[in-house]
């Protein structure tokens, strides 16, 4: 929470109401904790909305916190009514995992949710921060390699993946348009990789989780692909303080990158640095075919650029190396995996 306090200016937020959506998930799980620790200890005296789909998954996830937090159990397909100044809509199932099984409940946050929510942003003259993600971009076959916020490739809208990335794009044309048309200030953050020590690494099936869950256990890191898609990791620190940054100071309407450029790495090497942390083999395995999970093919060769958040007056402080060597020592002193 220091981390956080000490990269950025947060006095906006005192006196305030935020309503977040998807509170118990880990992005939006660091949001809510950070503001109890600025009631907690700079007197801020915010307001914590926190919506949740389940009771015993929110009091395990807050715990002795939970009675600093007002909890509101609300449906995001249906209309809500609550007072707020600032409103963030995390709630969303990003793990590839639901894709072929749940695409139904991928797309309804991202579309009826965000709808909802931004509709109370204009009843209530809040100002919305849409958590929307880096697939959004598409693939690229112009050998584009930077990407910011204007570039744009294909999505195949009946993928199985596109569940996901199409109800983000459309999830942001609704920001976009109820900022043109209704002056809600929506900003819009795209979020890359993003680890840190309470990441679910059981059940997530993304590369870098299993990566984390082989270290945890003292097993070999297993790499189940050429190794050469690349990917942006931003340590949980560091996105939280861009979060907070965006719904306080980005520009109304626009998105952003929520990406360390600096910390762009391919899957092997992500692979190299955390068996070195661990101390554990580093190797190759095919995947098996009744694995739930669907590759995503979207920028395997690209880097997405942090720049338009930077100019922001935003930095990056956790590199790849520090982060994972404090995910794996907050993992490996709770038990194994």
């Amino acid at each position: 929470m220091e981390a956080i306090f000490n990269n950025g200016d947060y006095s906006l937020l005192q006196g305030k109401a935020v309503l977040i959506s998807g509170s118990t998930g880990m992005l939006a799980s660091y949001m809510v904790f950070f503001m109890v620790y600025l009631n907690e200890f700079h007197n801020y005296n915010i307001k914590i909305l926190a919506m949740y789909r389940d009771i015993t998954k929110f009091n395990e996830r807050f715990g002795a916190y939970a009675d600093k937090i007002i909890p509101i159990s609300h449906p995001l397909d249906s209309p809500i009514d609550v007072d707020c100044d600032y409103i963030i809509h995390a709630a969303s199932l990003a793990s590839p995992q639901y894709y072929t099984v749940q695409p139904i409940d991928v797309i309804l946050p991202n579309l009826l949710g965000t709808y909802n929510l931004l509709e109370l942003a204009f009843r209530k003259k809040a100002r919305p921060l849409y958590f929307s993600s880096i697939s959004v971009y598409g693939n690229f076959s112009c050998g584009k390699t930077i990407i910011s916020e204007n570039d744009f490739g294909s999505i195949d809208p009946i993928d199985p993946h596109s569940c996901y990335d199409e109800s983000k794009r459309a999830g942001e044309s609704l920001c976009a348009a109820y900022y043109r048309q209704k002056n809600v200030p929506s900003v819009i953050a795209r979020i890359a990789h993003t680890y840190g020590p309470t990441m679910d690494v059981v059940n997530d099936p993304r590369v870098f989780a299993s990566f984390v869950k082989n270290a945890t256990n003292k097993e070999n890191i297993e790499i189940k692909s050429d190794g050469s898609a690349k990917r942006s990791f931003c340590y949980i620190t560091d996105a939280t303080a861009a979060y907070f940054k965006l719904l306080l100071n980005g520009v109304p309407g626009e998105a952003y990158n929520v990406c360390n450029t600096e910390q762009t790495l391919s899957i092997r090497e992500l692979g190299e640095i955390i068996s070195n942390i661990a101390k554990v083999d580093f190797i190759f395995k095919k995947r098996s075919d009744d694995e739930v999970y669907l590759q995503d093919s979207n920028a395997d060769a690209v880097i997405y650029s942090s720049e338009k958040l930077e100019a922001l007056g935003f930095s990056f402080k956790v590199d790849v190396k520090q982060g994972f060597t404090k995910v794996l020592s907050y993992l490996e002193g709770e038990r194994p995996l």
